[in-house]
């Protein structure tokens, strides 16, 4: 991508977040939904996913409680 390609891009992600920070009306909604598919990562360059969450291992509600209350 040329530097005037990047910079256009830069300027019209930076136009869709001032857009999206205000709550009124459809095209605001739009503008943030554009910008969250936009600035989402692929799961596997994802470093704050974590398997344990994604494969449901974690723990049964007795199981966590029994953990919380130290026993």
């Amino acid at each position: 991508m040329s530097r005037r390609g990047a910079e256009l891009r830069a300027r019209l992600l930076a136009h869709l977040a001032s857009r999206s920070s205000r709550h009124d009306g459809l095209i605001n909604r739009l503008c943030r939904r554009f910008l969250e598919r936009a600035l989402r990562l692929p799961p596997e360059d994802d470093f704050m996913r974590d398997e344990w969450i994604d494969n449901d291992m974690g723990f049964d509600p007795r199981e966590l409680e029994r953990y919380q209350k130290g026993k």
